[in-house]
């Protein structure tokens, strides 16, 4: 589901989009999820173990921290930063400390690492002139250049970037109409080739993701619960956008389910279930068998992605 704030810049309001983010899960050993939950103070991001113990709060900031990405070490993650100025790329280490805002002015959200994480792939937005596009930079902040260009400036965009695992290629949610049609693309890291992966009605969801070994992307379908009586589901498409395969089987609209991310050792992949207003964490194995709640939740867990084990 998209979630917008609200953030006011000069005196004018501009929604940006602060969804989940992704990248391709780096293939190696499990370690620590990150996602983001609503606190008093707004949403903050949290780690836990695998297997849903020693949860731990990452960030404490007066506003919104959001979208995370494991860098492809496990050792520091890029989120949204968002308050009442701008929202912004970060960085943080994996257990909250050294973070450092790569821009510190502007509209920018949905940050994900390149597989060998030297730049970081991002959305942009532009409030004069409606322009929502997938930009790069380096992991400095340095070097920042477009990748697409949106072409429904003021209604849609370009949002949920995501690098392949060989790093040829970024997947991206282009948004036609808020909350109605929404298709995946994908475009090569120096912006040429551009190419639909899914048509706008499937709805795909602003969180999607990479398997470690490049053979599968990782969406949700009728992210948008529309039209109604219409569940989310967990699905996987290949690359080239064929060989649609539906994991999660729910409908009626009353329980749905979100898709976070692979584990990097590919064998499952981490989503948000929502059950009748009741939340959990869990995760399916990537054919589709063996659904199992890691950990529930009484505010629902966001912007879930699963991080390799530094050690």
């Amino acid at each position: 589901m998209r979630i917008r704030t609200a953030i006011a810049l000069t005196g004018t309001t501009a929604l940006l989009a602060v969804v989940p983010a992704a990248s391709a899960t780096t293939p190696g050993s499990n370690g620590r999820l990150v996602f983001s939950e609503e606190t008093a103070a707004g949403f903050q991001l949290f780690t836990m173990r695998a297997d849903g113990s020693d949860v731990r709060q990452i960030t404490s900031i007066d506003g919104d921290a959001v979208a995370p990405d494991w860098s492809p070490d496990g050792r520091r993650i890029v989120f949204e930063l968002a308050d009442a100025d701008h929202a912004g790329i970060a960085i943080i280490r994996s257990d909250g400390s050294g973070l450092r805002d790569l821009t510190p002015t502007g509209l920018q959200s949905q940050p994900a690492f390149t597989p060998d994480g030297r730049s970081i792939v991002y959305e942009r937005f532009v409030p004069s002139t409606g322009d929502d596009s997938i930009w790069i930079m380096r992991r400095d902040g340095s070097g920042q250049r477009r990748l697409t260009r949106d072409p429904f400036a003021g209604e849609g965009g370009d949002t949920d970037p995501n690098v392949s695992p060989d790093g040829t290629t970024v997947s991206f949610v282009r948004v036609k109409e808020s909350d109605v049609l929404q298709a995946l693309y994908s475009v090569h890291i120096d912006g040429t080739n551009l190419q639909k992966l899914t048509p706008y009605a499937l709805d795909v969801g602003i969180k999607h993701d990479w398997a470690p070994d490049g053979s599968r992307i990782a969406i949700i379908t009728h992210a948008d619960l529309a039209p109604a009586g219409t569940s989310a589901n967990v699905a996987t498409i290949r690359p080239d956008g064929t060989g649609l395969r539906k994991l999660t089987h729910y409908r009626g609209g009353e329980i749905n389910a979100f898709t976070g991310s692979y584990s990097p050792d590919g064998r499952w992949i981490a989503y948000r279930l929502d059950n009748h207003g009741k939340y959990s964490l869990s995760k399916i194995r990537t054919y589709g068998v063996l659904a199992q709640p890691i950990r529930r939740f009484v505010e629902a867990p966001r912007y879930i992605d699963w991080g390799t084990n530094p050690n």
